[in-house]
């Protein structure tokens, strides 16, 4: 441990008693900062989560919907208890204040310690007007309130490692400068209808590969403008976060977005080709892995206090064994024969090509006329069609991926890393991430958990699998065989029969010899 901080105690002290804010208290990383946050340090202050009403649910039943996640089964069996610790405050990150009551920011502003800024739309293909919103303003607000509490040690705003890639192959733990005005991106935003704003989108965002890393980049500085020098502040740039690996348990996810996303739909036979480079290295960090990159980072900067520029740390895999795309996929498509899905709708497909004239005749001949069959069929038995909408959902996701999948950068995490060495010894398992090669044995044992988590968890199947699962696949893939065989039968019928190729080259060819006579 750092002898500096040594006097300070550890991360544990460091978080007892403490009142916590958070923001996207929801989404994929910030559950796994409460749960970590409640299991790790359990003598910490209460946890206050921006919640809002969804669906006709009141509070208190979004927050039970939430404590239902697997996620938080290893606190009920230990220390049910300490989930009493969560309360949610209304709010809505979309509305200017936060959408909070006059009672609520009152609260906030006497009692909280820590500030955790996770909320943000990861949908990339978000209207600028919405992204700015969500993403921008939300900042904003959340900074001024920062600034207003009395207590406050240390302010974690998480961005991503993908908002500052324009024009470079290294990415730094640094504040990079700003492309726009985020004051004046507001204010164009909270002042023009979304017609305006979406032909605005086009000047605006000519370096940027969506509304989302174009926002984030701004609510960067957004951040240093207004609380540098004024509130300790720590900005995280995740890369490309995965189910966890290690905590709770293997394979915990509760998305499909990025790789799962793939991995998920090449397993259920729905994604075939997906475009992108198959020897590009991929920068992923598990999710538990990531938490303790910015409970070790808010830890660091809250005892260092406020600096004139705010800290800046990277969840990525720089400096350790990365895998290329083709090999994950190459992982999945084995993992699958052990953890099958009973959703299987096809024989597991999936891979890559970097040819857009060959990506989208596979999309149209093995995606979307397929799609339109199956959907035939299901309404003929009286049931809703599904598979062409969810084949239109793939391609947008798939689509708006394309950018990440053809370029490779390398982001530098040198400060995030460092920070676990001022991390006490006996704490050192539970925050710090275990910096060496993982074997070929250890990424698939991860890969093929992340895939039993997406079945069991995100599509409901049992957390066995069932012999029948297996016994679909095979069916599925002695089927994609034969309708392949039968495909390219037809091709070659067609050429060699149907327009009598053999008799054109034939004649052809006695015609050129006879010339020669």
């Amino acid at each position: 441990m750092d002898k500096k901080m040594e006097k300070h105690g550890g991360i544990k002290e460091f978080y007892k008693g403490k009142h916590i804010f958070i923001t996207g208290g929801t989404g994929f990383v910030g559950k796994a900062i409460i749960e970590k946050i409640l299991r790790s340090c359990p003598e910490s202050g209460n946890i206050y989560m921006l919640l809002r009403s969804k669906k006709g649910k009141s509070l208190n039943e979004r927050l039970q919907q939430l404590l239902s996640n697997p996620l938080f089964d290893l606190l009920k069996t230990k220390n049910p208890n300490i989930l009493k610790k969560i309360i949610p405050i209304a709010g809505n990150v979309l509305e200017t204040g936060l959408g909070l009551s006059k009672e609520d920011r009152q609260l906030l502003i006497e009692k909280v310690n820590i500030v955790i800024h996770s909320a943000a739309s990861v949908r990339f293909d978000d209207f600028l007007k919405t992204a700015i919103f969500l993403n921008l303003r939300s900042t904003r607000d959340l900074a001024l309130l920062a600034l207003e509490m009395k207590n406050i040690n240390v302010f974690l705003h998480i961005s991503t490692a993908y908002c500052n890639v324009h024009g470079k192959v290294i990415v730094e733990e640094k504040l990079y400068p700003a492309e726009a005005d985020w004051r004046e991106a507001v204010y164009v935003a909270e002042n023009c209808n979304e017609n305006i704003m979406n032909v605005l989108s086009l000047k605006c965002m000519d370096k940027f590969p969506n509304s989302y890393t174009y926002t984030k980049h701004l609510a960067e500085h957004c951040i240093n403008d207004l609380l540098a020098s004024k509130v300790a502040t720590v900005i995280v740039r995740p890369t490309i976060v995965t189910p966890s690996i290690y905590e709770p348990f293997g394979g915990w996810v509760d998305n499909f977005n990025g790789v799962v996303g793939m991995l998920t739909g090449g397993a259920m036979g729905l994604v075939g080709l997906t475009l992108g480079k198959e020897d590009m290295l991929a920068d992923c960090v598990p999710v538990d892995e990531a938490v303790k990159v910015m409970l070790s980072g808010c830890f660091v900067t809250g005892l260092t206090g406020p600096k004139d520029t705010v800290d800046v740390l990277q969840a990525s895999a720089y400096g350790l064994k990365r895998w290329k795309i083709k090999q994950i996929i190459k992982i999945g498509k084995r993992a699958v024969w052990e953890v099958p899905f009973e959703k299987q709708i096809w024989h597991t497909r999936g891979g890559l090509t970097s040819s857009t004239l060959y990506y989208y005749i596979n999309v149209v001949l093995f995606n979307l006329i397929p799609a339109i069959f199956l959907d035939l069929f299901i309404r003929i038995a009286g049931h809703k069609p599904i598979i062409f909408k969810i084949q239109r959902k793939i391609y947008i996701a798939t689509t708006a991926l394309m950018y990440f999948m053809s370029n490779q950068w390398d982001f530098l995490n040198e400060k995030a890393m460092g920070n676990f060495s001022k991390v006490p010894e006996n704490e050192a398992e539970e925050f710090c991430v275990k910096i060496y090669e993982r074997s070929e044995e250890e990424i698939y044992d991860y890969y093929k958990n992340a895939i039993d988590g997406t079945r069991w968890i995100l599509l409901g199947e049992s957390k066995q699998v069932k012999p029948n699962a297996l016994r679909n696949k095979k069916r599925f893939f002695y089927l994609d065989r034969a309708t392949n065989a039968l495909f390219y039968f037809s091709i070659f019928w067609f050429i060699f029969f149907k327009i009598e190729i053999l008799s054109v080259v034939f004649h052809a060819i006695r015609n050129y010899w006879n010339s020669l006579e």
